[in-house]
């Protein structure tokens, strides 16, 4: 059986170009227990070539979910959305959109491309709970939690 190298392993993607909400978004994960082994971009671009680049998944090491802002430059968040739900590897992957519009057209954009959650920015505690919820119920195989790693519950 191949092993993948633990400094390698990305469990968690976030397409995110404000530093602040990075790190916002970083403690909430790491509240949820969700926070090893998260890959930022910052572009749209660099986001879609690594997750079109993806090794083939392995138990205990695949993508559980990809947090995307649909502002980004270059590449808007939509575009990306479009190009991960056309992309085999990752497809099916849930994507929690993470935005400051309101603009009626992008909700309803995303509900047409399946996205897990829409999260109204600045992301709240509350907020990021519910949209996680179906990730953290996942079994230990799916979720973030690799083996050995010690649960805080």
């Amino acid at each position: 059986m191949i092993k993948a190298n633990p400094e390698e392993i990305v469990r968690v993607v976030v397409v995110e170009d404000n530093e602040d909400d990075r790190t916002l978004l970083l403690r909430q994960l790491q509240k949820s227990q969700i926070d090893a082994h998260v890959k930022f971009f910052s572009d749209g671009k660099e986001a879609l070539h690594f997750l079109s680049h993806l090794p083939a998944a392995m138990p205990f090491c695949d993508l559980i979910a990809i947090f995307l802002d649909l502002k980004l430059p270059g590449m808007s968040g939509l575009q990306l959305l479009r190009e991960i739900r056309k992309t085999p590897r990752v497809q099916n992957t849930p994507v929690i959109i993470m935005t400051s519009s309101l603009d009626p057209k992008d909700f309803e954009a995303c509900q047409d491309l399946k996205v897990s959650a829409f999260i109204p920015k600045p992301v709240t505690f509350d907020l990021f709970s519910k949209a996680i919820t179906g990730l953290t119920h996942m079994p230990a195989s799916l979720s973030g939690r690799l083996p050995g790693r010690p649960s805080e519950e």
